[in-house]
């Protein structure tokens, strides 16, 4: 088996350097569409917020169930929040909103115990995936299913697809039936269309560097213990990078979104979380 440590500092380069260059190629193609500073200069601004939060949590925090719970409270406190058309995904701190499904799930798909999850592991996945479905935010659930899936599968055995499935399905019935009158934002669902339209080549390696950021925890497959975690953060990074294709959906780092910026760095702190775990 290979080492927990021996893939840990490459990793954090390569998800370092591409994340970077996606937020900055994001940026610009705000900064030449003629946005104002005060927008594209957030995401940069973000992600090195992001680093320093990785860098520091992934020192003390551990892998556990109790991480379920913040999230689940942070998913609630977006129904206490004024919501926009009915409705409910942000957490408003001034002018800044952020999306607390993008901000908080990548750090929970790496929060599994390193031994068998318990119960209140599986009911509280259930639950997050309750509050997605009742926000309504159809494609942070359609991605947090799909990983918490696979996640439960890799941990659980395929059998435990036979309830945990249908009880998916069901949420992704509930948030399909709640409307979602919002309106798209160029610079936040629209960026690719945006970067195509100033240059092809623009485009092509802002698609390329987020689509290698989101397949960067593959790195750390070869190590057996940490390879469900980073498989389902993967997944999830994944869907939420394509999920423009299919609907006005937010693209993650290169559009505007100081929440994935944030939240992406989370996960990676707690796949390291997961490292330190492994070898106190």
């Amino acid at each position: 088996m290979t080492s927990p440590n021996t893939r840990q500092l490459p990793f954090a380069i390569a998800f370092s350097v591409l994340s970077f260059i996606t937020v900055a190629l994001g940026a610009l193609t705000m900064q030449q569409a003629g946005l104002s500073a005060g927008l594209w200069l957030r995401n940069p601004v973000a992600w090195l917020i992001g680093g320093g939060l990785f860098l520091g949590l992934s020192r003390v925090v551990r892998p556990s169930v109790v991480l379920l719970w913040p999230a689940l409270i942070l998913l609630g406190l977006c129904f206490v929040f004024p919501g926009q058309d009915g409705v409910h995904r942000w957490l408003s701190f001034g002018p800044v909103q952020l999306n607390a499904a993008a901000l908080i799930l990548p750090l929970v798909l790496t929060a599994t115990p390193p031994d068998r999850p318990s119960p209140q592991w599986l009911i509280g996945l259930g639950l997050i995936g309750a509050c997605l479905a009742w926000q309504p935010d159809r494609s942070q659930l359609l991605a947090f299913g799909v990983a918490a899936l696979v996640l439960i599968a890799q941990v659980y055995g395929p059998r435990a697809l036979l309830w945990a499935a249908p009880v998916a399905a069901l949420a992704l019935g509930l948030c399909l039936w709640r409307p979602d009158p919002l309106l798209p934002v160029a610079h936040v669902e629209g960026v690719i269309h945006m970067a195509a339209a100033q240059s092809p080549l623009l485009a092509a390696a802002l698609m390329a560097a987020l689509a290698l950021t989101a397949l960067s925890p593959l790195w750390l497959w070869p190590n057996e213990s940490r390879r469900p975690q980073a498989l389902a953060l993967s997944l999830y990074f994944a869907l939420s990078a394509v999920a423009w294709l299919y609907g006005a959906y937010p693209v993650p780092l290169a559009g505007y979104g100081l929440s994935f910026v944030l939240g992406w760095w989370l996960g990676l702190a707690g796949l390291f979380a997961r490292s330190r775990n492994e070898t106190a």
